[in-house]
């Protein structure tokens, strides 16, 4: 009998991302035995994760979890996990944005969706956030495309363009998009904005932690003192927001902001224990809903508040753009919002992936 068990698997690179796609139906179906296997997978916990597929990186300890859906209109189902690099969690409470743009391609790889001859449209339902999500994916002779040469910041080879669509995105979490009830609430002397649109984030200016909002990722990652400071204004605004202790969560986000010198505006999105080299999609989907609206620290860097448009966001590696759709009520305050943003993904590697029996039993 052998001390591993195998588990099928797709490798991929979904926008500035990348993980382990896996059918739900090929892990346990027990959500303490599923999380045990997901650290084996990615080597968790352990700073290097060089025991499993993990990068030691935020943005590569992803998981993204796809089964067929049941509801009608919707074609499969999306579920994330953000696996912690250093200690045994599996925290499902966020999206993330740029593994979704790889959930399209998943699903028609793995038999989900039958690929149309040209281009493929997939319907998915994220399950971490309840959103929608209508995906165009590239499939000449009903195969699945890679080697385009659309280009993203964050990437160094071009790929084919995957068209999202993201709908219903106004208080993913909480079911408000201010969800303090406050265009600006103060912590320890910091003002800031906690919006919630895709996923919960804390906005706060950078020159309040003094800062240019220039800096790197790289260097911002060693400023350890930043770090925790946002850590702590991120921690009390999710005790405001009824998530309790959110210390050991990634949610909400948080990000810090300033004035753009070539894009709509500039930001830096941490993962929240290091700063994002890009910017996330729900992240940015995000910023756009709380720079549109009047009052908040986002607003006083922005300044176009038409119903439609792109958007985009300065970041440690260049600009991420999304298209804006916003409807205003009679208050002029954001009712709904659709985004549409272009990305491509790639698939790395097809097969198993083993993990010691003895770590999930």
């Amino acid at each position: 009998m052998t001390d591993q068990i195998k588990i099928p698997c797709l490798f991929m690179r979904g926008g500035t991302s990348r993980g382990p796609y896996f059918l739900k139906s090929d892990l346990p179906q027990n959500v303490d035995k599923r999380d045990k296997t997901l650290l084996a997978v990615m080597g968790s916990p352990d700073i290097r994760q060089i025991d499993g597929l993990g990068g030691a990186d935020p943005v590569k300890s992803k998981v993204a979890i796809v089964s067929k859906s049941e509801e009608e209109n919707i074609d499969v189902n999306y579920y994330f996990a953000q696996v912690k690099i250093d200690e045994p969690i599996i925290d499902t409470k966020p999206s993330c944005g740029n593994m979704l743009v790889g959930v399209g391609p998943f699903a028609i790889e793995r038999g989900l969706v039958k690929a149309e001859d040209g281009q493929t449209k997939v319907i998915i339902r994220d399950k971490n956030t309840g959103m929608k999500i209508e995906e165009i994916v590239q499939t000449p002779g009903k195969e699945v495309s890679y080697d385009g040469d659309f280009k993203i910041d964050g990437v160094p080879t071009p790929g084919t363009p995957v068209e999202l669509r993201f709908m219903d995105t106004i208080g993913a979490k909480t079911k408000k998009l201010f969800p303090t009830g406050n265009l600006i609430d103060e912590v320890n002397g910091i003002k800031c904005t906690l919006a919630d649109a895709a996923m919960p984030v804390v906005f706060c200016r950078a020159k309040d932690f003094g800062l240019s909002g220039n800096e790197d990722h790289l260097e911002l990652n060693k400023n350890q003192k930043l770090i925790d400071d946002l850590n702590k204004v991120r921690i009390e605004m999710g005790r405001r927001i009824g998530f309790g202790d959110v210390s050991k969560s990634v949610i909400p986000k948080i990000a810090i902001i300033s004035k753009s010198d070539k894009g709509s505006i500039k930001s830096r999105y941490f993962m929240p224990w290091s700063c994002h080299n890009g910017y996330a999609i729900t992240g940015s989907i995000c910023l756009a809903a709380a720079s549109k609206s009047k009052g908040t620290i986002c607003s006083e860097y922005y300044e176009d508040y038409s119903n439609n448009g792109n958007f985009e966001i300065e970041h440690p590696t260049g600009i991420s753009k999304i298209k804006v759709e916003v409807d205003y009520n009679e208050k002029n305050e954001i009712k709904n919002l659709i985004c549409s943003t272009t990305r491509h993904a790639r698939l790395i590697m097809s097969g198993d992936v083993y993990i010691k029996k003895s770590l999930v039993e």
